[in-house]
């Protein structure tokens, strides 16, 4: 697979069509194997094909939760080079329009950084890559506030902001040059649809 996106979805809407969708990724065994986005769009009908709907990834985790008033469905995705949005507006379609879809996408190698929030699930200001010494193995994490990323690297590296604002500090830590060429840490805010 190309560059992988990875992203994180929140569903919510009718108990009917969440149901619908979650009783799908139970029959194709999610959570005890990755379920293909081609293999989700064959169960629902769909010639993403001819409709020109990217369906390369798959789904690798999934939960269902409700209580009296709501259900919610969340999953992640692991797809290439972006998020793979149109299958799940499309199935949305097929069940009537009765979901809600938020989501949050990463994606490091092609720099995508995007959140689609419909009921708050997504509040977080940043995704931060990082690998090498000071910040230790590679991860992607999400940050709830800018501020909060600048300090995980101020803390790391003991330089201090100074007189810099967020904006500046952002530019002068994703272009910062370390003793090894392989370690990095980026600050990505995440652009809000």
């Amino acid at each position: 697979m190309a560059n992988q996106a990875t992203t994180t979805y929140k569903v919510t809407g009718t108990r009917k069509a969440v149901n619908a969708l979650w009783a799908v990724l139970q029959k194709m065994e999610v959570n005890s194997r990755n379920v293909w986005l081609d293999d989700l769009a064959k169960e629902f009908g769909i010639d993403y094909s001819a409709k020109h709907i990217c369906v390369r990834g798959h789904i690798y985790w999934a939960e269902y939760e409700e209580d009296n008033d709501t259900c919610l469905l969340s999953f992640e995705t692991e797809t290439a080079w972006d998020a793979c949005n149109d299958l799940f507006f499309e199935i949305n379609r097929l069940l009537g329009d009765e979901l809600s879809i938020s989501y949050r996408c990463c994606e490091c190698g092609c720099e995508v950084y995007y959140v689609h929030d419909e009921g708050n699930y997504f509040p977080e200001e940043c995704c931060v890559c990082s690998d090498g010494e000071p910040f230790g193995e590679t991860f992607d994490d999400v940050y709830d506030t800018i501020e909060d990323a600048i300090r995980e690297w101020v803390s790391k590296t003991g330089i201090e902001q100074g007189d810099r604002t967020n904006e500046q500090m952002i530019e002068f830590i994703n272009g910062c040059q370390y003793d090894n060429e392989e370690t990095y840490f980026y600050i990505h805010p995440f652009t809000f649809e």
